[in-house]
């Protein structure tokens, strides 16, 4: 599949000859090692997001805490009527 994108980005002389001479060194296009470098960073911000780490003396209680019912403030908000529909 060709790609269908284009990012534009600005830099300053110094920069691009760095990137310029690592993917010459890797012997790959300039675009693609910036695109496959901005993508692995993308990956890792990712990654972050969606894990939690606990140090292991608070993991039982933060177990117990998120399998307790929900307080009624809380669920009360959760049972009412949303002002938007999903898609």
């Amino acid at each position: 599949m060709a790609a269908a994108e284009v990012i534009n980005m600005r830099t300053e002389p110094e920069v691009k000859e760095q990137l310029r001479v690592a993917a010459e060194l890797s012997k790959v296009s300039l675009s693609k090692f910036v695109l496959d470098a901005a993508s692995a960073r993308a990956d890792e911000v990712l990654a972050d997001l969606r894990s939690t780490a606990l140090p292991e003396e608070f993991f039982d209680e933060f177990f117990a805490a998120i399998n307790e019912p929900a307080p009624e403030a809380l669920a009360a908000l959760t049972e009412r009527q949303r002002p938007y529909r999903r898609r």
